[in-house]
């Protein structure tokens, strides 16, 4: 493995490689891009003074990954739904058919009940602190590995697209995200419009609208939006695009509108 031999910096047991790499799909040429990706920022604050080559944690990783993910995603889908013609391509689902998939494969949610479906979370590197309070289970931190994960497979693969959909395919479910008639699953913000147009109903439209101050660095900002429904706010969340957190404030609006949480749609 290309490590620093170092007993302090971070590591994991060749035991602990291949079962992720088994479990990603992917074998790594450089080990330690592997490591990186499993390196949370809070073990690598507590190296701070060791002497050498300093270990790096998976946050540029996370950077690249999120980045990739959408192109492979979208890759996938092309591979998968589209078929050539004298025109081009045909396919049966609409670009809204593939925006609404592609938000909700990408969604924060989904990336990390994905990740630990997968157990992976376990073989993080993490502070004592971190540890101790169990944070390899929190949402954020499994959709951070997720990306970090993307992030490492596309550098030591020489930003081969076609390994990165390897390692996709294998955490993402993509086809549980159309039916098996080949139609999308309507997103929570086309129920939610339906269930408001409704004769019986007539209510106004739902609103999506920034409520409270952006957050996180600025190279990856966190956005808060509520989804209001006749000037009432009913559903918040805070995601990385306005987009996703539309999408999930949406969710939580139908579930209270419409009285009934559906697992099968986003």
């Amino acid at each position: 493995m290309k490590v620093n031999k170092s007993a302090n910096f971070p590591s994991l047991r060749s035991t602990d490689v291949k079962e992720i790499e088994f479990k990603i799909g992917y074998t790594f040429s450089d080990k330690s891009l592997l490591v990186q990706a499993f390196t949370r920022a809070s073990r690598i604050n507590e190296l701070r003074g060791i002497h050498g080559d300093p270990p790096q944690s998976n946050e540029v990783l996370e950077f690249f990954g999120d980045a990739v993910l959408g192109a492979a995603i979208v890759s996938a889908l092309a591979d998968r739904y589209t078929e050539r013609c004298r025109f081009g391509i045909r396919s049966e689902l609409s670009e809204g058919d593939y925006t609404n998939i592609k938000s909700r494969l990408s969604d924060k949610r989904n990336l990390s009940e994905s990740l630990k479906k997968t157990g992976l979370q376990k073989f993080l590197l993490m502070s004592e602190g971190d540890t101790k309070l169990n944070m390899q289970e929190e949402p954020s931190v499994a959709e951070d590995l997720f990306e970090s994960i993307v992030g490492a497979v596309f550098i030591d693969s020489g930003k081969d697209m076609s390994a990165v959909r390897t390692v996709i395919g294998r955490l993402l479910n993509i086809d549980s995200y159309v039916s098996k008639k080949g139609v999308p699953i309507k997103s929570y913000k086309n129920l939610l419009q339906e269930w408001c147009e409704d004769p019986v109903r007539r209510l106004p439209l739902p609103e999506y609208r920034e409520v409270a101050p952006r957050t996180g660095p600025d190279h990856s900002p966190e956005y808060t939006v509520g989804c209001f429904v006749d000037g009432i706010e009913y559903g918040r969340a805070t995601e990385r695009s306005v987009k996703a957190a539309g999408a999930i404030a949406a969710k939580i609006a139908y579930g209270k509108l419409a009285g009934t949480d559906r697992d099968d749609r986003e």
